[in-house]
């Protein structure tokens, strides 16, 4: 069995990722330092995850409770195997694609940067929260925060193309995870009682052996729809349409944050909440 470590330090990659947007602000009227934060900070969170990574190899995960909304409700992250691989790629990424943005920011001499890099590291805090969440509820907090910071990265042109694409971009990702995912959960918390994932084993969920097939799969289809990032078809149209977005952006969407977001929560609630028992005899 895993040994499970409860430490405060899990808030680490997020504590970095988190203060970047805001740094960014403040340095907002000098150039350089703005960008240097997007720099430090995705070296800072590269570094942080990776420094778990030696505990989690020797069968540790790292855990921490943030707080509680109310009785079942609660904001829980981790730091176990999926969580590094996920918590690795998109603050390493976010180091290349940020050399990358400076060029292209400053070469075309774009408008509103400071509102285009404080998004851009809003969604990177966005995608490092998805890969630490211990728990659906807190998966779907920072699968929202990604879609909402993404809309105006997607937009950034501000002509009739960019709002056409961040109009189906808003529409698909947020229509889905109202009409699909939100049930999802809520069908999962009256079937299992808890939205925990089950994070010392991928074989075993938390949906209890005697669940009503019906309702399983229901609940299989709906996390399946609603978590439209992973441009499943046929919720994969928004794909397209957002690629009228500044190039760093369509880096964003397919390399670093979005699609991978949506990859990464389907394999979570896949493996930790159902489970390959699971899937194996209900589906």
């Amino acid at each position: 069995m895993p040994e499970l470590v409860d430490t405060s330090c899990v808030l680490y990659p997020l504590f970095f990722s988190f203060l970047a947007p805001f740094f960014i602000y403040i340095f907002r009227k000098n150039v350089n330092h703005r960008e240097a934060v997007s720099f430090i900070a995705a070296i800072l969170t590269f570094v942080s995850v990776l420094s778990f990574v030696p505990g989690v190899l020797s069968g540790k995960i790292y855990v921490f409770h943030l707080f509680t909304l109310m009785d079942g409700i609660y904001v829980k992250f981790t730091i176990d195997g999926l969580a590094c691989i996920f918590g690795l790629v998109a603050p390493f990424l976010w180091i290349f694609v940020t050399s990358y943005n400076i060029g292209y920011m400053r070469g075309l001499s774009e408008h509103a940067q400071t509102r285009y890099y404080v998004c851009f590291a809003v969604a990177i805090f966005g995608a490092v929260g998805v890969a630490m969440s211990a728990n659906i509820f807190t998966l779907y907090l920072f699968y929202e925060i990604i879609s909402i910071f993404t809309y105006p990265l997607v937009a950034h042109h501000q002509d009739d193309a960019a709002w056409e694409g961040a109009r189906k971009y808003f529409v698909y990702l947020m229509g889905t995870s109202k009409l699909f995912f939100l049930p999802a959960m809520v069908l999962t918390y009256v079937l299992c009682g808890t939205l925990d994932f089950n994070l010392g084993s991928l074989t075993k969920g938390i949906f209890p052996a005697d669940a009503n097939i019906w309702l399983v799969t229901t609940t299989y289809f709906l996390y399946v729809a609603g978590i439209a990032k992973a441009a499943i078809m046929p919720f994969h149209n928004w794909l397209p349409s957002a690629m009228v977005a500044p190039t760093p952006v369509s880096a964003l969407l397919h390399a670093v944050a979005v699609v991978k977001a949506g990859v990464f929560s389907l394999s979570r609630v896949m493996l930790s909440a159902f489970g390959v028992e699971v899937l194996d005899v209900k589906l």
